[in-house]
């Protein structure tokens, strides 16, 4: 992952929706949609360019945020960063990629999973592959 994020989970697991979907999960694919909705996320983060779903291909490597749950009991927090997925199929408004960021093998996702991704949660598009 390339920038990390540790967020403390409030006392009320409940104050924050996304730390909900953590526990459950044990991630959470940022959305540039969520994060306009006051007290969705526990802070401000940056605006993003996106990416029009219509200019991407099939190889092209977008990057998303991603937060993951750490820790147990009275020290569970959020950990985030960004992780870049190679395009491997497009269905309308829904990315279909393949993680290619190393994450740590204790993490719920893997370099080599993919993910079912929405235009909201696209933060950049990288680069064309070569095949």
């Amino acid at each position: 992952m390339k920038k990390k994020n540790i967020l403390k989970f409030p006392t009320q697991n409940d104050s924050f929706p996304f730390f909900k979907e953590i526990l459950e999960n044990g991630y959470h694919v940022f959305s540039m949609e969520n994060a306009k909705v006051p007290d969705y996320y526990p802070s401000k983060f940056p605006d993003y360019p996106g990416v029009d779903v219509q200019h991407l291909h099939i190889g092209d490597v977008i990057t998303i945020r991603v937060f993951f749950r750490i820790g147990s009991s009275q020290h569970v927090r959020a950990d985030g960063g960004y992780l870049d997925l190679e395009v491997e199929h497009i269905e309308g408004e829904t990315v279909f990629g393949v993680i290619l960021t190393r994450l740590p093998k204790e993490l719920p996702l893997q370099a080599g999973d993919s993910l079912e991704i929405y235009p909201d949660e696209i933060l950049y598009k990288s680069q064309m592959t070569e095949h």
